[in-house]
């Protein structure tokens, strides 16, 4: 059940930019636990959490829920800024920024450590998502010009999400880390060339700077807009969190507490999130640091109201995420983007052409190949629950279809031959436009 006892901004029955945004500022209050946990909490790690401590700036959040054991999950909400403040004139004109003054929210991170402790999920929400708040419908990233309590109220009653911990962290934070590091190494497929963010690459490995970064993760360039925007973040926070913890820099001491100020100094938290709480969260993020960090999208698909582009929450699938997050168990395996490009999925719709349509968009954005196939066969009909079918040796790709769905996962009958080139099949139920 949601709090409030209302449903969240679920589509596709709904009433009548600029972004920055997402996991770059992620790795910069990430970069603080990272680095403590890399050394150990010896005494450069406990050096190091007080560096820390001095530098944030703390702000009152009432609306934070309160853990009620230690043993329990952990959740963390992490906003991005908008604002120049902190940014010199030279800063300013080098910088591709675009013309705005003050703050906005951009995409916003929810971060949840396992119950067990054996697992960091990431789940970005979109700025462009739908959401009730108070008695009309508007965009997350517009909810936060009431504040931190303003958007936490609205993710907690949207979607039943617990939120411990606020953290928000300002583009000068990005900027001052990755030069601090050195640059970034980044690899790219294609070409990539946007006038917006000033990116302008070649296909191949670079070695980014602080201003080539920004252009890189600020571009939309792509049929998915943000979706191709949070991929290329959430793939510039794995590499940073890579650089973070290169033996080099944790061997590097006077380079450490040069990044956990660049970090701190721009990171602003609620009040209670402090030294002993910072090193908890280095101690269980020590143990699964290594092993990557899940990092998914809220499944959506895209709706025009009102003349105006927004991002619907697919029921099934972000219900089902979020009850993970909400009893603090890891969340199923979506593999990676570059994964599921590899991962075609043939779609029968039974009949059900607009629920068809909202899967197809759901699988597209988070990076599916699509195969129409039609109805499909009478004993694939899926009734009222859209169902994935595993063909054999794809286990793991049906998998990571079923946790963008939320869907049941079962073997493909043999009497069916799956069209060719999928690799995993959808049969489209009634829940897929409830």
């Amino acid at each position: 059940m949601l709090v409030g006892g209302e449903p969240g901004p679920w589509g596709p029955n709904v009433s009548g930019g600029r972004r920055w945004r997402l996991l770059r500022r992620l790795a910069t209050v990430m970069g603080v636990v990272v680095l403590v946990a890399a050394t150990g909490l010896g005494t450069t790690g406990v050096l190091l959490l007080r560096q820390a401590e001095a530098s944030l700036t703390r702000v009152p959040v009432q609306r934070l829920d309160e853990a009620a054991a230690p043993s329990d999950a952990r959740h963390f909400l992490i906003v991005g800024s908008d604002s120049r403040d902190g940014l010199d004139d030279e800063q300013r004109s080098r910088l591709t920024l675009g013309e705005f003054d003050g703050q906005r929210s951009d995409t916003v991170i929810y971060v949840s450590i396992s119950q067990d402790r054996s697992a960091v999920s990431l789940v970005s929400l979109p700025r462009d998502l739908l959401v009730n708040d108070g008695d009309r419908q508007r965009k997350l990233t517009e909810t936060y010009a009431g504040g931190p309590d303003r958007l936490i109220s609205v993710i907690q009653e949207n979607f039943g999400l617990p939120v411990n911990h606020y953290a928000e962290i300002s583009l000068g934070g990005f900027i001052s880390v990755v030069e601090t590091l050195g640059g970034v190494d980044l690899c790219i497929d294609d070409p990539l060339v946007d006038r917006k963010s000033g990116a302008d690459f070649e296909a191949g490995c670079h070695r980014m700077d602080a201003e080539q970064a920004l252009s890189y993760v600020r571009s939309r360039q792509g049929l998915f807009g943000d979706y191709e925007r949070i991929a290329r973040q959430q793939q510039f926070l794995r590499a940073t969190l890579r650089e973070l913890t290169d033996t080099q820099i944790l061997a590097d001491v006077p380079r450490l507490f040069r990044l956990v100020e660049d970090v701190a100094g721009n990171v602003t938290t609620d009040q209670n999130l402090g030294v002993g709480e910072m090193r908890a969260v280095a101690q269980e993020m020590r143990q699964v640091i290594t092993d990557g960090v899940p990092m998914v999208t809220v499944p959506a698909y895209p709706r025009k109201i009102n003349g105006i582009d927004y991002m619907i929450a697919y029921r099934p699938g972000t219900e089902a995420m979020f009850d993970r997050l909400r009893q603090g168990v890891p969340l199923m395996d979506a593999g990676t983007r570059d994964d599921r490009a590899e991962a075609p999925v043939a779609l029968m719709s039974g009949g059900r052409t607009d629920g068809a349509g909202i899967v197809g968009s759901v699988l597209q954005f988070v990076g599916f190949p699509i195969l129409t196939a039609g109805s499909g066969p009478a004993e694939l009909d899926a009734g009222e629950t859209t169902t994935v079918y595993r063909l054999p040796g794809n286990e793991d790709e049906a998998e990571w279809v079923a946790s963008f769905l939320g869907a049941p996962i079962r073997d493909l009958p043999a009497s069916v031959t799956a069209p060719e080139g999928a690799e995993v099949l959808v049969a489209v139920g009634a829940d897929a436009a409830a």
